[in-house]
């Protein structure tokens, strides 16, 4: 435990001065003038010992913050409201209703402030700051007008709008054409609602009569369009995992702490590999003593999010049933997962492609067909560690979301071996590139072996270890090297020392 703490490294961030703390203030101050810290805006300070590029990178991960303090209450829209905050030209928009035509400078990003009203209704509330983030309706009536450095423009949300229906459907545009109807008068854009209406309008009625010429409108005609290629991948996987002899390891932390202690390690790895990456005593004090870390409140609910869903039936133990509910149910969990997270759409499929290096995932418009053909191919596998299996690559391997998807792929897994009993399975860190390059010979040759051979080693090695002590259960994690990064530095080890083949 002493050699994780020793390699943590010291954290470097932005210093915030309060305004109500009059002696911090004037300390900071003086740090600046001394040339201690170098002072970016007022209440604002990095440290002078780092350089340019790195205090930009400090900004852009604070920005939120950073906003909050020079625009109180103001409300991420217009483009940024739905390029998840920074976007391509390293700007980000806001609106504010008396901070306005002005941009406000930092190394890294601008921040652009248009005149609008502050929060109205549907708009979310960051609890960590005074800031708010525009409602879907209210960013697409503020980029329906001549494209700019702030506006998406018509055209782009044209696009925006089949990319909605062909992920969540025709009545997600009308909720979107119905809430925006209250909320253009308040903004001032009528203007802006007569050309939604329109487009929403010729969109539906289009599509009632099949008649979409766009390459997306086309997807849209065919009603849910699957992903063929998709679905030869699951097939071939299904087939396999049908004849594999896999281990069925009873649950060895049903209840009671040792089932905390594992949720709690299950989440912590699971958090880490996605980048969210914490000294597991950290995590301890975030799970386990319900505190969060000031400077980083966001990653600390993304490992509570995370260790809920492991904890909690029934996102323990209970995958949802195969077809249209499928996807609706695994909504729900991403939505209780990163509830903090406006800007990665929780709970909404996603709008765009996404992409793991050159690997492309399936398209937005074909998530929902798939999802529904192939979780039906999932009743045609045993029960257990076989069907969990395929529920973990369908869902990654789909990637119907925009963020989480690792997470999410991995908790329906295990909510398939808890149903049953069985014990979950936690990838730790050390492991997680196998797994991963593993995954990718799946989706790009077709190949399953090396993927379910290793997530059937990392079902024994999750159940060397004993889950009711959480002090000696990180410490022999720690000595099996699970915490470590680097495969070529280290090897993970199995409890008696030998190692992990």
């Amino acid at each position: 435990m002493e050699n994780i703490a020793k390699k943590r490294q010291e954290i470097v961030d932005l210093i915030f001065a309060s305004t109500s703390d009059k002696s911090l203030a004037r300390q900071l101050q003086r740090k600046a003038t001394e040339g201690e810290l170098r002072r970016l805006a007022p209440g604002i300070y990095a440290p002078a010992n780092i350089s340019q590029e790195e205090v930009a990178s400090l900004v852009r991960r604070n920005w939120q913050k950073i906003a909050a303090k020079v625009a109180p209450k103001a409300v991420v829209s217009h483009k940024s409201a739905i390029k998840s905050g920074i976007h391509e030209e390293g700007i980000i928009t806001l609106s504010h209703p008396t901070i306005y035509n002005k941009q406000i400078r930092f190394p890294g990003l601008s921040f652009v402030m248009i005149k609008g009203p502050g929060f109205l209704q549907g708009d979310i509330r960051l609890p960590e700051h005074a800031l708010f983030w525009a409602s879907r309706p209210r960013a697409i009536l503020e980029n329906l007008g001549k494209k700019s450095i702030s506006r998406m423009g018509r055209n782009e949300i044209e696009d925006s709008l089949i990319d909605i229906l062909n992920a969540s459907g025709e009545v997600k545009l009308n909720e979107i054409r119905d809430a925006a109807k209250l909320l253009a008068p308040l903004m001032g854009m009528e203007k802006e609602l007569a050309t939604l209406q329109t487009l929403i309008g010729a969109l539906l009625g289009t599509h009632a009569r099949g008649k979409l010429k766009t390459k997306q409108g086309q997807l849209v005609a065919l009603g849910k369009p699957v992903d063929k290629i998709q679905q030869e991948r699951m097939e071939i996987l299904a087939a396999y995992l049908r004849t594999a002899s896999l281990p069925a390891i009873k649950d060895i932390a049903p209840s009671g702490m040792a089932k905390v202690h594992s949720a709690f390690i299950e989440s912590y790895f699971s958090n880490y590999v996605e980048g969210t990456k914490f000294d597991i005593h950290e995590a301890e004090e975030m799970v386990l003593k319900d505190k969060i870390i000031p400077s980083r409140p966001k990653d600390s609910h993304d490992v509570l999010g995370v260790f809920r869903l492991a904890l909690n039936s029934p996102t323990r133990n209970a995958p949802p049933p195969p077809g249209e509910e499928f996807l609706n149910s695994l909504k729900q969990w991403h939505e209780q997962m990163l509830q903090r997270r406006p800007e990665v759409n929780p709970g909404e499929l996603k709008s765009q492609v996404n992409y793991a290096g050159t690997t492309k995932f399936v398209e937005p418009a074909m998530v929902r067909g798939t999802f529904e053909v192939c979780s039906g191919i999932a009743l045609s596998i045993p029960e257990g560690l076989a069907r969990a299996i395929f529920y973990g690559f369908l869902i990654s391997d789909i990637h119907p979301f925009e963020d989480g998807n690792g997470r999410i792929s991995r908790l329906m897994m295990n909510a398939e071996l808890s149903r049953l009993g069985l014990c979950r399975v936690i990838m730790p860190t050390l492991f997680h590139l196998q797994y991963v390059d593993c995954a990718k010979q799946l989706t790009r040759h077709n190949d399953p072996a090396g993927y379910v051979k290793t997530i059937a080693l990392m079902a024994h090695w999750t159940a060397q270890f004993n889950y009711a002590d959480l002090p000696k259960l990180i410490l022999d994690l720690t000595k099996t090297n699970a915490f470590e990064e680097s495969p070529i530095r280290f090897k993970l080890l199995n409890t008696d020392g030998s190692s992990v083949t």
